[in-house]
């Protein structure tokens, strides 16, 4: 493998200390009187071709380079341990899916300095060279979902801060989306809606003096009212609801019925939480009602209306105590009711979910950055898992995996949330089962940012290990290919 030359001195600089090369044992090391180095990790060689470069301050820096300030700007000041994959991305109009097996190498990290006022670390131009080359399906227009229509019973605040989660599966897509919010000064209110139109979401936020309660039902005339000829779908939904992909709901949708009553929906996963609350579609996965359904709910609503309970619950019992259409229910749709640490959900291998919900509260997870990944290879590219060992698996935005033992159950859930046997046997098993126990000394990479930049993704992987350690850094660059 090539050594790393000596780092580019500045003029100001007369000459350069000394180098010491080890043929023996494969490890360079490089002084320098005013610049940072490299260095293996547990023996490894460099895996930086040719040269690394600190660029002059006020340079631009090439393709090819380490964001300091970025790996700077989660807190990270004096080195951190880093290593690069280069993915091109070849998209095809005949793509029939993807493999199960990335061929990228296990990553070995070397130590970078971040104790430094330099704003990047420029690398060779060979060092960006492509890992491995995907296939990966052509770009598809936006999904048309202009007859569906949506209700979200929210706080102005919360509704500003789910724009940009709304624009990924609502913008351009003709869906329209009705907003019940408190009574809000005018200028807020603009500043909101003007911030949608720019999205390209078709937004209209409705005031109401009703507690909360009484307005998420109030949606269901909301959206009875706001209906037009192309209506098929009133769809209820949190404000932090997300659809990974609107094309896929548009198409699952299409293998039901629109001009029958429908009342489609997820219930909770827990199903402890499930005995208290009923079995009805939960609001964070979806409420999705055909519109034959919708009228038969407006003909009793003043009735519906008076039921004093949770909204979803109230929906529910309305279309039990009024009709005879009962909740079917969508496996692709997830309420997601656990907390704590989700790694096990996002990074089971499952199929794209429809939905997913309660990723801004009972746990983090950057829904917009994870998206990000469509411009690139496609909707089912995103939470894609590959094998890259027995022990490593990659999922794409979300997270690098590597397990404390070879992990070859490919059908199981990591129930990581819940680790009692009550509920992996029976608590979740119902709804997400199979599930295995979980791996106590597994490493999750969790993907920190995804940065779009024209036809090139840049995304980082951190592992924070014990807090003298210095964090493990994947930047995972995907390039689309002429």
């Amino acid at each position: 493998m090539p050594s790393p030359r000596l780092f580019r001195m500045r003029q100001s600089v007369k000459s350069i200390i000394a180098a010491a090369i080890f043929l023996t044992a494969g490890i360079f090391f490089l002084l320098s009187k005013s610049h940072h180095f490299a260095e293996p990790i547990n023996g490894a060689r460099l895996t930086f071709p040719d040269a690394t470069t600190l660029e002059e301050d006020g340079n631009e820096p090439g393709d090819c380079y380490v964001d300091l300030d970025l790996l700077k700007s989660y807190g990270y000041k004096d080195s951190a341990q880093y290593e690069r994959w280069e993915i091109a991305v070849r998209r095809s109009s005949d793509f029939a899916a993807f493999s199960d097996e990335l061929s990228v190498p296990v990553p070995t990290f070397q130590k970078i300095s971040l104790n430094t006022d330099k704003h990047w670390l420029s690398l060779s131009p060979a060092r960006c060279s492509p890992t491995v080359t995907i296939e990966a399906p052509a770009p598809k227009a936006r999904a048309d979902a202009s007859h569906m229509v949506f209700g979200v019973s929210t706080s102005l605040e919360r509704l500003s801060d789910s724009l940009e989660p709304f624009a990924h599966w609502a913008g351009g897509t003709g869906a329209r989306i009705f907003a019940m919010v408190d009574v809000v000064p005018k200028k807020e209110k603009a500043k909101v809606l003007s911030r949608a139109q720019e999205l390209d979401i078709k937004l209209t936020v409705i005031e109401s003096k009703e507690e909360w309660l009484d307005r998420y039902f109030r949606l269901t005339k909301v959206l009875w009212d706001s209906r037009d000829a192309y209506t098929q779908w009133a769809v209820i939904i949190d404000d932090d609801t997300f659809f990974p992909s609107m094309s896929n709901l548009v198409e699952r949708l299409a293998t039901y019925d629109a001009t029958k009553p429908y009342y489609i929906g997820a219930p909770t996963e827990n199903w402890g939480q499930m005995n208290i609350f009923s079995y009805m579609a939960y609001g964070g996965a979806g409420i999705f009602l055909s519109i034959p359904l919708l009228r038969q709910m407006n003909m009793v609503y003043d009735e519906c209306y008076a039921f004093k309970d949770h909204g979803d619950k109230r929906i529910s019992q309305c279309i039990y105590q009024h009709t005879t259409t009962k909740l079917t229910w969508d496996r692709g749709l997830f309420q997601v009711d656990f907390g704590g640490d989700v790694t096990g959900f996002f990074e089971s291998g499952r199929p794209l979910p429809l939905s997913i919900h309660h990723w801004k509260s009972w746990y983090d997870v950057d829904v917009v950055a994870l998206s990000r990944a469509v411009n690139i290879c496609g909707d089912d590219c995103q939470l894609r898992r590959w094998r890259i060992s027995d022990e490593w698996y990659f999922v794409n935005g979300f997270s690098l995996v590597q397990y404390s033992s070879p992990m070859n159950d490919l059908i199981g859930m990591e129930q990581t949330w819940d680790t009692s046997d009550w509920a992996r046997e029976q608590g979740y098993a119902f709804s997400l089962g199979p599930l295995r126990p979980k791996d106590e000394g597994k490493k999750s990479y969790r993907m920190k940012s995804a940065i779009l930049e024209n036809r090139q993704l840049r995304q980082i992987y951190v592992y924070e290990p014990e807090e003298s350690s210095p964090p493990q850094i994947l930047e995972v660059v995907w390039t689309v290919q002429d």
